[in-house]
């Protein structure tokens, strides 16, 4: 059988899985699994074995359910409320200062977790009430809690970066320094969006209510106890990413020192954490950790498929034969990756496409980093575009304030708001590409 025939026999094979309701999951390893009998036959079957257990079998994965403990941690021992409030105090005389502390909140505790739906969860169960009772437009304010979620996955440490580090064989300490400046901007981007539109008082009227509420400034004894209160958690995001950034420690290493120093802030510091809750991290992080696994192996196995064919060196064949110059190509690509991330989960997107489009992406002599980094921006896009969007099906379920027509009212003019930001990252490559050069 060809090589066209049987991709075409796979991809039919997924459309018929995922109709019948399979997971995503299952679907690709069963198109995997028959790509592979179809190619070889009987003995063809023999790589799977060899393939899924090298796959698994690498240290850097172990930053995987590392990340996602620690990040269990910080979502339970209530450390994203208090960042919020601290925040909310500093910001209140800003024009929209309540959401734009919302925005700074999820950014931070995205570089503390590193999952969106943990960011808008911990966040947006405080902020949204609150906005809400202070005269916030309930779209503004839903925008403002579901979009920034998102930026944990850019912010490192990202378990995104890891995935597409180990699909791409590329180091995975440069991947979480080169999230650093491109996750800075988007939130400075969002920052801005909420601000200008808090002095357009026809617009916004809650944010610009809530410019009235100023209360009285900041007191030193206040500031004092901000730093108090906060002093833990930034010197967690410090010995994290600072030990790979200094290359003083592997991303998997940091991983183990971030779980430590976590439950320590949780338990001695705020003690909030008890043995019931303490089982509750380890059973959520694993069962969010065998999911991501499963995810793995299934495009690792279909992944073997597109490699036995060719896939991904005849696609960079076809592209480079349009004759089309390396912007334009970038630009369609990442217009593709918009689109299906609209209908796949951000992990399994990684996991997918990176095989395919990376090798054209290195032809046409762009950096693997840098695309990695317009990869992750484009699943942020993602995960608050209908109808796969998870950031807006979990700010809908933990809130009976808003439906989930307003939130997704309130979220589009973020799409925009990161377009924007994927354009000047592919037309500025250094703001990803700086901080890597310069590690240790």
């Amino acid at each position: 059988m060809s090589s066209t025939l049987i991709i075409i026999v796979c991809v039919v094979a997924i459309l018929v899985f995922m109709f019948l309701g399979a997971p995503l999951v299952i679907a690709m390893g069963m198109a995997g699994i028959l790509g592979l009998f179809l190619d070889g036959g009987v003995a063809g079957l023999s790589v799977l074995q060899t393939t899924i257990f090298g796959s698994l079998a690498k240290f850097t994965l172990v930053a995987v359910p590392l990340f996602m403990l620690m990040g269990e941690i910080i979502f339970r021992s209530g450390i994203g409320n208090d960042l919020f409030h601290v925040l909310n105090r500093i910001l209140r005389r800003v024009p929209g200062g309540l959401a734009i502390a919302t925005i700074i909140a999820c950014a931070i505790f995205g570089a503390m977790c590193g999952v969106s739906i943990a960011a808008v969860a911990s966040i947006g169960v405080v902020a949204l009430p609150e906005m809400l009772k202070r005269g916030y437009d309930p779209k503004l304010a839903a925008g403002a809690v579901c979009a920034p979620g998102a930026l944990a996955m850019l912010i490192p440490p990202s378990l995104l970066f890891i995935l597409y580090g180990e699909m791409a064989h590329e180091s995975v300490a440069k991947l979480f320094t080169a999230g650093v400046l491109p996750g800075i901007l988007m939130a400075l981007l969002m920052v801005g969006y909420i601000f200008f539109m808090s002095i357009i008082p026809s617009k916004s009227k809650g944010a610009s209510a809530s410019v009235k509420d100023i209360g009285e400034p900041v007191t030193l004894r206040e500031a004092v106890g901000f730093v108090k209160k906060l002093w833990a958690p930034f010197l967690l995001i410090v010995a994290v990413l600072g030990s790979i950034y200094a290359g003083i420690a592997t991303p998997t290493e940091s991983a183990a020192i971030g779980c430590v120093g976590a439950y320590f802030i949780a338990f001695v510091i705020y003690r909030r954490m008890n043995w019931s809750i303490f089982r509750e991290t380890l059973i959520s992080s694993a069962r969010i950790t065998c999911v991501i696994m499963f995810v793995f192996v299934g495009a690792v196995v279909f992944t073997q498929v597109l490699s036995l064919l060719r896939v991904p060196d005849i696609f960079s064949e076809h592209i480079i034969s349009l004759g089309t110059s390396p912007l334009m190509t970038m630009l369609l690509i990442q217009i593709m990756l918009m689109v299906l991330g609209m209908f796949v989960d951000g992990a399994s997107m990684v996991l997918i496409t990176t095989p395919i489009f990376l090798p054209t992406m290195v032809l046409m002599g762009w950096d693997p980093i840098w695309f990695g980094v317009l990869m992750i921006v484009n699943i942020n896009i993602a995960v608050i575009t209908p109808p796969i969007g998870l950031n807006l099906y979990t700010l809908a379920s933990i809130t009976k304030d808003v439906d989930i027509e307003t939130i997704l009212k309130g979220t589009l003019p973020y799409v925009v708001v990161e377009f924007i930001g994927l354009l000047i990252l592919i037309a500025f490559p250094q703001i990803s590409l700086w901080l890597p050069s310069m590690m240790k």
